[in-house]
Parts: structure tokens; C-alpha cells; sequence
């Protein structure tokens, strides 16, 4: 849990901050960028599974049960695993929290994204690592989205 002074007390890089990216890369920086994405989606994969497999679950059940641990659709891990999306920090930190993962399981995750791994400079991953192991996914998002002013929580699907 984050507290409203420890934020105040961190300087933390605003969005407008973020380092100017190049867009051209080279066949084998695509190849690094493929490669990552894919051991990504390999490790969510096999945390899944194991996961299913020490409850003994369905499929159904287990998609059930991460979407309700991590607040947050299965099918965004679904397409993360398939390749067809690409991994959101947010996804992941929530994926994190909800599934119990260390801050070693974290970061080795994390490496693997485009956005590199966690920094204390990122108010995002700041609010992630400190609840981490310690806060259940619903204190995570609210401390979240009051420090950011970002809607995370999962939406009603009846609302619509």
C-alpha cells in the first residue's frame, strides 16, 4: 500500500516525459521484438497451466477464476498467449498481483515487455511493486487509479 505522501515525496516522469522512440528498426531488432513478445506469452502461458493444474480446473473454470483474481478479461491474456495482442503494463501488472507472483516472476515478466522493465521512476510500477505481495487486487486498483487518475477496474459486462 502507497501512501498520498510518499507519492507527493517521489518525483515521478509524467507521460510527456517518455524518451523519443525511432520507428525504424532493423530486421533483427524486429527479431529481438518478436522473440520477447513471444517468451512473454509463453510465460504467461505456463503460469496459467500450472495454475489450472494445482486446482484441477477446466479450462472454462480457470479462465473464470484468473478473470476473477486478476479483475480483468481473459480474453486479453487469451490474445496475449495467441500472439494477436500485444501485453498492456496494466494487464500484466494485474496478472501479477492476481496470480501471487513474486517481484522475481515480476521483473523477469516485465524484461520482456516493449516498454522495458520496472523503474521507480513510473508512478504506475512504483503503486505496482509496493502491492505486490501485499495488497489483494482490489486495494491495488483503487490505490491505482486515485494516484494516476487511469480507470483500470474491470468493467460490468451488463452495464452495456
Amino acid at each position: 500500500m502507497v501512501t498520498e505522501q510518499e507519492i507527493k515525496s517521489r518525483k515521478f516522469r509524467s507521460d510527456f516525459e517518455k524518451e523519443k522512440l525511432s520507428y525504424q528498426v532493423s530486421g533483427e531488432e524486429m527479431r529481438m521484438f518478436s522473440e520477447k513478445k513471444r517468451k512473454l506469452a509463453h510465460l504467461i502461458n505456463n503460469y496459467v497451466l500450472k495454475f489450472e493444474t494445482e486446482y484441477h480446473l477446466s479450462r472454462n473454470k480457470t479462465a473464470e477464476k484468473i478473470e476473477e483474481n486478476c479483475q480483468q478479461s481473459w480474453d486479453t491474456y487469451r490474445k496475449i498467449i495467441n500472439g494477436t495482442s500485444k501485453t498492456s503494463r496494466i494487464a500484466l501488472y494485474k496478472f501479477c498481483i492476481g496470480m501471487g507472483l513474486s517481484r522475481k516472476e515480476a521483473d523477469e515478466m516485465f524484461a520482456l515487455t516493449e516498454e522495458g522493465s520496472l523503474t521507480d521512476d513510473n508512478i504506475g510500477d512504483y503503486i505496482f511493486v509496493r502491492a505486490l505481495g501485499q495488497d489483494s487486487i482490489f486495494s491495488f486498483i483503487k490505490e491505482f487509479e486515485k494516484y494516476t487518475g487511469k480507470r483500470i477496474a474491470l468493467r460490468d459486462r451488463k452495464e452495456k
